[in-house]
């Protein structure tokens, strides 16, 4: 007896109860895994037996490893923080983006001690290939038993096919997504043909091309072929493949493939017949593509979307298809479809969605008797057509029903809700998009829906008591609306609550318009577990919490508010939530303590986000229950003071305090006791170093931190030293004064992908004496104080590197070439240093990644590029600030360029024409550089350019009268060699804002379309010879902030209709549209160069948004002043000197409190001097010399003081203490002495008669003059020319000979 319990026990051990955990062996061969899959590698989670860790499957028998799942064993991105999809690569799985690494090889050999081994996922790894004689077939002799190898979305080339073909017992090989190309006559697909057990081959998203399904005709075992996105074209041979007499399932979606037109030439050649499943989505077939499949008699399911199928869709053409029931023809342009007797009754499934159908298919869709899913699409031509869908009443077995509805114009389709009422109780999804809901249901169909599961209602109109027109729906478990409005005269629900939703799990709400009590009337919720509201708009009728209390949400687990505003007491008022985990808040208005938002009560919850609210105060102690929390997001908000209260939530694996007024050391000891914490981020908020050091190490592990700030921290903190599972780390702004780089934290921390360390005031070499560093992809150490050179073996040591910011530094020297070893490099931005030396050939040929290089601000010179270079991804090219001499390099290979800054270099020759067809660049700055010739006329197909500034070169001709961009918004030409007129050239740019052509040679009149330039903020076209008046339709630029029209030779009077305000005081519509949040932002950094204080200066950045002023000197301007000009308060520059400008100044000037610059000197102007101008506290350049002004001059007080005698000169009426001149009256002249009657007795001429006879003749000879002029228009002519330069000549010589001061109006 007992011998046979015995027998008994070690059976049951031998049947898998002996095994205790896996073998050491292949626990030490995990091990050796580590330093290429350590993303997958947790040691805070590892248990001791490997057959728990989550990435191995054993076998439970043996303890042996059975399955390998090293699938995206890359960086995960710190969630909420980090993901930047123009900077990385992303894949997306789990709930969580994954950061690609670059590009490595693998050795197969690894794998070797797994003997039990079945299933090995390796899928994206950006693995390369194999370690030369490291293969895959190095695993073929031990690993017999390998029936699943999946290496999808690597970078595998046709090489590996040889090694793979040696593993004989593969059933399932995924190659999708790699970089196979089926060229190779030697490695091609037909070596995989040998493995005779391969039931399933994947090469999707390959570069295969038609000559691939000639290499396929030996794979006879194959059951399932994806050959989706290969690049198949034309008219394909499905006879190629005509020997798969096993294949099954076929998929060739996302190629263009127009015909199969040599499918079958006769059944004797058919041998696909065991052909279900057939994928031609996405291609370009026609109608008579089902002609070619009628002899497929086994099919099951075709796929078909996204064709080029129209018209009347003849069902009869698919009777040979006896068998199928999976019609899937979305997304073509089928208006109906015909039944037929044959085929109606085995059709399962119908999918026309996004097809142009009406409501006449409604009566062919009743035909097929079977169906279980319809899916269509209604298009109304007339808004008031309404859809009756009774037709599909005799539809049984319907269990899904989607019907999406359009009218031409934007609106809801109109739908009674007695048609909902007819469909039968095997109806389970309905799906209604696009609908108004009008009127009532008859009550005597509302039990039609009594096994309603799922109800989605998207962008619809409820103008009804919807749901209670459903009746009672007990069965449902899910209710969508989005993007839909309930109004006021109906709700949701009827007056009475629904109590028959007691089923509903899960209701979510997203973008809709609610003027209703919400939740109140859907009665008690009781077994509801997910409520979303996202972005809806509540009413001040309406709120989402009833009035009469607490609702019963005791099963409730996730509550999610986005984006929609919430009474204050949210929580309180929904009531006890005893089930929920998970609950965000975003953006919902929030404000007080969180004590009072009712949150301390929650002790189950798992997930706390509230988000961008004003919640202020400090943590409440009681926050300290929450002990499950495992990710609590406080950031954007307005807490402060310690963090004390978080000490106790040992749950918490993500931390997000970011953007609020936390005290929070740097060394984070309160939070030392979070052995969970994986993500840290505190950004902006205040850190501050701690006086007394802690000795003890924390027991967390961190994946993230993120504690962009600011403030003096000193060193490094200490318990960084102790991290070694950093994937992402931001210590921005925060000052480590006398550190240098931490080559430590990259030894450490092998997984690190991402090292920020901008503006730390580090200092010193940097050294990359570091290991070789596989994991990171991006290093910014940029504002800081690194000196000495770049690292030469940089490339060598980071080669995974995808963006490397080392700008604003002191680093001189070269550029090392081993750059061109990081062929994953994205950007590369050296700017801001003291570089020297070229572009090294190796980065130009080797980093064919490369999208962003920025060199600016070095002292680089030679050639650009040289003969090769290899950078054709380029989108952004930033070389200005250097010495680069030569001709501008062929960048027309680059397609994908949209900036193009070569500014302040050494570059000559004519501008190239090839960048006119440069259709996506939007940014040419080639500034201050030697180019000369002609605008090309190529520049006339720049439909994407936004920015054109070719200022400070040598360039001539004209401005060609077809470069007229839609989207530009500044021009810079200012100091070339134009010529001409300006006739059409920009007439239709009207989204211009910067129009700056100063200094050049154009002529005749500034055109009046300029008036037209909407948006037109700066216009400067001083110091050329424009001629004629002033448009008047420069009054329409309401926007204008700066016009310079100085040194021309303009006429006429000043239109007193302009409008003047600084770019700040703008409209936030036009601001936002233009400026910021246009497709294209302005760019503040191109300068423009204006008047001021009598000195020219080029202003940019931040202070040109706030200038504001009229430069209008050296013309010949008549008239008076506008005295409108005093309107525009925030001036800041007023010059009309060297006109012929008359009357007053006027008074309106004193509004100008703004103004620093007032120049109205050499001008005809009389009057006086207002006396309030005493009141413009910021003039710092004030002259009114040479005019006709008048009276007493302005009393020393308030800023005028400033000014002396020589701001005034010229004006030879002026009196006053500034021109030295006293204003009392004049004394009168000393009185003559009384004539005596006599006559002097010496004197040999009477004077009575010498005065009678000098006046007779002076009038005489006036007269004479007069009458000669009169009759001789040629001396009357030569006469006034005397008198006038003679009078011109006395005038400047008493001017000359008054006392003058060294200057005028400079403080």
């Amino acid at each position: 007896m007992e011998s046979k319990w015995l027998w008994m026990v070690m059976i049951a051990l031998l049947l898998g109860g002996w095994c205790d955990g896996c073998w050491e062996q292949e626990k030490a061969a995990l091990s050796q895994l580590k330093p290429f899959f350590s993303d997958i590698w947790d040691e805070g989670k590892q248990s001791s037996d490997c057959c728990e860790w989550e990435w191995v499957e054993c076998n439970i028998s043996t303890g042996r490893v059975m399955q390998l799942f090293l699938n995206l064993t890359t960086t995960e991105v710190l969630p909420d923080i980090v993901y930047n999809p123009d900077m990385y690569e992303y894949d997306y799985y789990g709930g969580r983006y994954y950061i690609r690494r670059g590009e490595w090889y693998l050795n197969a050999s690894l794998f070797l001690p797994f003997k039990e081994l079945k299933s090995l996922h390796l899928s994206g790894n950006s693995i390369a290939g194999c370690v030369y004689n490291e293969g895959f077939e190095r695993l073929s002799s031990k690993l017999d038993k390998l029936e699943i190898l999946d290496l999808s979305d690597n970078h595998f080339s046709d090489s590996i096919l040889t090694s793979i073909s040696e593993l004989s017992s593969l059933k399932f090989l995924n190659l999708g997504y790699n970089q196979l190309t089926g060229s190779s006559p030697t490695d091609g697909i037909t070596r995989l043909s040998k493995l005779n057990n391969l039931k399933m081959l994947n090469l999707a998203g390959n570069k295969l091309g038609n000559n691939i399904l000639s290499h396929l005709n030996g794979f006879i075992s194959l059951r399932s072929l994806r050959l989706q996105n290969c690049g198949l074209k034309g008219d394909v041979d499905m006879l190629e493949i005509n020997n798969l007499i096993n294949l099954r399932e076929l998929y060739l979606a996302q190629n263009e493939i127009g015909s199969l037109r040599s499918l079958f030439q006769s059944k004797r050649q058919l041998k696909l017949v065991k052909l279900e499943v057939l994928d031609l989505s996405y291609n370009l077939f026609n109608n008579i593509i089902f002609s070619s499949l009628a002899v497929l008699p086994n099919l099951k399911s075709l796929y078909i979307r996204g064709n080029r199928l129209k018209g009347p869709l003849y069902i009869k053409e698919l009777n040979a298809l006896s068998n199928l029931k999976e019609l899937y023809m979305s997304d073509n342009a089928v208006n109906d479809i015909v039944p037929s007797q044959d085929n109606q009754k085995y059709l399962q499934v119908l999918d026309l969605e996004w097809n142009p159908l009406n409501d006449s298919i409604l009566p062919s869709f009743s035909r097929f008797s079977n169906l279980k899913s319809l899916s269509f699409t209604l298009l109304h031509k007339i808004l008031e057509e309404s859809t009756d869908l009774k037709a599909l009443n005799a539809l049984k077995n319907l269990d899904h029903l989607s019907v999406d509805c359009i009218t031409a114009q934007g609106r809801a389709c109109n739908l009674p809700p007695n048609s909902l009422g007819v469909f039968l109780s095997s109806l389970k999804t309905l799906f209604l998009y696009g609908f108004s809901f009008n009127g009532t249901m008859s009550t005597k169909k509302v039990h039609s829906f009594r096994n309603l599961e799922e109800l989605n209602l998207y962008g619809c109109f409820l103008q009804t008591n919807i749901l209670g027109t459903f009746g009672e729906l007990t069965s449902l478990k899910r209710l969508h609306l989005s993007f839909s409005e309930i109004n006021n005269n109906g709700s949701l629900t009827p007056p009475q609550e629904v109590h028959g939703l007691r089923n509903l799990e899960e209701l979510r709400l997203y973008k809709c318009f609610l003027q209703t009590n919400l939740l109140g009337t859907f009665g008690e919720l009781t077994s509801l577990k997910r409520l979303d509201l996202g972005d809806c708009e509540i009413n001040h009728n309406g709120s989402l919490t009833p009035p009469q209390g607490p609702l019963n949400l005791k099963s409730l687990e996730s509550l999610v508010v986005l984006e929609t505003s919430v009474e204050d007491k949210f929580l309180q008022r929904i009531g006890a939530m005893p089930s929920l985990k998970f609950l965000r808040l975003l953006n919902c208005g929030l404000n007080g303590t969180l004590y009072t938002k009712g949150i301390c009560e929650l002790t189950n919850l798992q997930v706390l986000d509230v988000r961008q609210n004003n919640i202020k105060d400090n943590l409440p102690m009681c926050f300290s229950n929450l002990t499950l929390l495992e990710r609590l997001d406080l950031s954007s908000n307005q807490f402060s003071g310690n963090i004390s209260a978080i000490k106790s939530l040992t749950s918490l694996q993500t931390l997000s305090l970011s953007n609020n007024y936390f005290q929070i050391p740097i060394s984070l000891e309160p939070f030392f006791n979070l052995s969970k914490l994986k993500y840290f981020e505190a950004d902006n908020n205040t850190i501050y170093a701690e006086t007394k050091l802690h000795s003890l190490a924390p027991t967390f592990q961190l994946n993230g931190i993120s504690i962009a700030c600011c403030g003096d921290v000193g060193s490094f903190p200490q318990f960084l030293y102790h991290q070694h599972d950093l994937q992402y780390v931001d210590l921005s702004n925060i000052h480590f004064k006398g550190e240098q780089f931490p080559v430590w934290l990259l030894e450490n921390n092998t997984k690190l992908a991402t090292l920020i360390l901008t503006n730390s005031s580090l200092s010193g070499p940097f050294h990359v004496s570091f290991p070789l560093h596989f994991g990171l992809t991006e290093l910014v150490i940029s504002i800081n104080f690194f000196t000495g050179s770049i690292p030469l073996e940089i490339g060598a040591q980071l080669p995974s590197l995808r963006a490397l910011n080392l700008s604003n530094n002191h680093f001189n020297g070269n550029i090392p070439s081993s750059f061109g070893d990081i062929s994953s490099l994205y950007s590369l931005d050296l700017s801001n240093n003291q570089l020297s030396g070229g572009i090294p050939e190796h980065l130009a040929m080797g980093c064919s990644s490369l999208e962003v290089l920025a060199l600016s601000n070095n002292t680089l010179e030679g050639k650009i590029f040289y003969e090769n270079f290899n950078l054709r991804n380029l989108k952004e090219l930033h070389l200005d600030g250097n010495n680069f001499s030569g001709r501008i390099p062929d960048l027309s290979n680059n397609s994908y360029l949209f900036t193009l800054d070569l500014s302040n270099n050494q570059l000559s020759g004519r501008i190239p024409r090839w960048m006119g067809k440069m259709f996506l660049l939007e940014k040419i700055i080639m500034s201050n550089n030697h180019l000369e010739g002609t605008i090309p006329m190529e520049f006339c197909q720049l439909v994407s350019i936004v920015l054109l500034d070719l200022s400070f070169n040598n360039i001539s001709g004209s401005l060609p009268s077809c470069f007229s961009p839609s989207r530009i918004k500044q021009v810079h030409l200012s100091k070339n060699r134009l010529r001409g007129a300006l006739t059409d050239a920009l007439r239709n740019s009207s989204t211009l804002v910067t129009l700056d052509i100063s200094y050049n040679f154009l002529n005749g009149s500034i055109p009046s379309w300029i008036g037209g330039l909407s948006n037109l903020n700066y216009l400067l076209l001083s110091y050329n010879y424009f001629e004629g008046h002033m448009p008047m339709e420069l009054c329409n630029l309401s926007h204008l902030s700066l016009i310079a029209l100085s040194h021309n030779n303009l006429s006429g009077h000043i239109p007193p209709c302009l409008k003047i305000t600084a770019l700040e005081d703008a409209s936030e519509d036009y601001f936002d549209g233009f400026v910021v949040g246009g497709p294209v932002s302005f760019s503040f950094n191109e300068p423009i160069e204006f008047t001021t204080k009598n000195v020219s200066r080029p202003y940019k950045g931040k202070i040109l948004p706030y200038m504001a002023g009229i430069d209008l000197s050296y013309n010949n301007l008549v008239g008076k002043i506008p005295s409108e000009i005093g309107n525009f308060r925030k001036i800041i520059v007023l010059s009309l000197s060297h006109n012929r400008l008359t009357g007053s100044i006027p008074r309106t000037f004193a509004n100008l409190m703004q103004m620093e610059t007032l120049d109205l000197s050499f001008n005809n102007l009389s009057g006086n001097i207002p006396q309030e101008f005493a009141m413009l506290h910021f003039l710092s350049y004030f002259n009114v010399s040479y005019n006709n002004l008048s009276g007493r001059t302005p009393e020393r007080i308030g800023q005028l003081g400033a000014f002396d005698e020589s701001c005034y000169l010229g004006n030879l009426f002026l009196c006053g203490t500034l021109v030295q001149k006293n204003c009392s009256p004049m004394e009168p002249p000393l009185t003559p002495k009384a004539s005596t009657g006599n006559r002097e007795g010496n004197g040999l001429i009477d004077m009575d008669v010498f005065h009678v006879s000098f006046i007779v003749s002076y009038i005489i000879v006036l007269l004479s003059i007069a009458v000669i002029l009169y009759i001789n228009p040629y001396w009357r002519q030569a006469w006034f020319y005397h008198v006038e330069m003679g009078a011109n000549s006395c005038y400047y010589f008493v001017v000359d000979n008054l006392p003058r001061r060294i200057r005028c109006g400079n403080m």
